[in-house]
C-alpha cells in the first residue's frame, strides 16, 4: 500500500473518506497518535529541493517538497527490467533539466514474494544505485519505495513499473509521497498468515492503515491530506 497526493476525482474522494473511518479505528488511533509527540526530524536532499522521513537504508517514510515545488508521479507504459529502468529514470530526469538527486520515489514490480533472506540480497545493489545517484543521506535512503508481486501476469525479473520525482511546481496547493508497506509487522511475522477469509482480511487492511497513518503522521499530515491511495491483495 502506498499514499501520495495527485488528482482528485469525486470517487476516489469517496473511498478516501471510507478509508479515513477504517484508520480512525480505536486499535489504530493508538499508533498514529503516539507518533505525533515527537515526529523525527526531517533530513534535507538539496539538490532534490526536498525533505525526506527517515526510515531505513532501503527505503525512506515519506517526501515533503520544498517550497515551490511539487511531487510528480510518472507510470511507465511498459515496465522496465530495473537495470534499464535505473537508466531510464537517469535520461528522464536530466532531459526535463533536472538533477538526479529530484527523484523521490521507486515503484517496482517482481515475480514473487521473496523471503527475508532474498530480500535483504536484492537490496543490495538497489542502495548502491541509490549512492550512486547520492540519495542515501548518512545510512538513510531519501526515497520511498513500494515493492508488488503481482498476482496476475508478474514479470519475469524485477521491474521499474513507476517513479516519483520532485520538479518546480506549476500547479497550487501541497504536494507529497508515502511508501507503501506489507502486512509484516516488525518481527516479520505476517499478519493473519495463510488467512483469506473476511475477518483476517480486515485485520491485515487495519495493521496496513496503521502503519501508513503513522508514516503520514509523521509528516504533519492525515488522511484528508491524501487523494491517491494504492491496495494490493489477493
Amino acid at each position: 500500500m502506498s499514499a501520495m497526493h495527485s488528482a482528485t476525482p469525486a470517487s476516489r474522494r469517496r473511498f478516501l473518506q471510507q478509508l479515513a473511518a477504517v484508520a480512525a479505528a480505536p486499535m489504530l488511533l493508538r499508533t498514529t497518535h503516539a507518533a505525533r509527540v515527537n515526529p523525527p526530524a526531517l533530513l534535507e536532499i538539496e539538490n532534490g529541493h526536498y525533505r525526506f522521513l527517515p526510515a531505513g537504508q532501503v527505503f525512506c517514510g515519506g517526501v515533503l517538497p520544498m517550497e515551490g515545488y511539487e511531487v510528480i508521479h510518472a507510470i511507465l507504459r511498459t515496465a522496465l527490467p530495473l537495470a534499464q529502468g535505473y537508466v531510464f529514470v537517469e535520461r528522464y530526469l536530466k532531459d526535463a533539466g533536472l538533477a538526479v538527486q529530484a527523484l523521490c520515489g521507486m515503484e517496482l514490480r517482481v515475480p514473487a514474494p521473496m523471503t527475508l533472506d532474498a530480500f535483504r540480497t536484492f537490496n543490495i545493489p538497489y542502495v548502491e544505485q541509490l549512492r550512486k545517484w547520492d540519495l542515501v543521506a548518512g545510512n538513510y535512503s531519501a526515497v520511498c519505495r513500494t515493492n508488488v508481486a503481482p498476482g496476475l501476469n508478474p514479470p519475469t525479473q524485477a521491474s521499474l513499473h513507476a517513479f516519483s520525482y520532485v520538479s518546480p511546481a506549476k500547479h497550487k496547493g501541497s504536494t507529497f509521497c508515502v511508501s507503501g508497506t506489507a502486512d509484516i509487522d516488525p518481527r516479520g511475522k505476517i499478519i493473519a498468515a495463510g488467512d483469506t477469509s473476511a475477518a483476517a482480511m480486515t485485520e491485515k487492511l487495519k495493521f496496513v492503515i496503521d502503519v501508513i497513518g503513522g508514516r503520514l503522521a509523521e509528516l504533519d499530515l492525515s488522511w484528508s491530506n491524501a487523494n491517491q491511495v494504492d491496495l494490493y491483495a489477493v
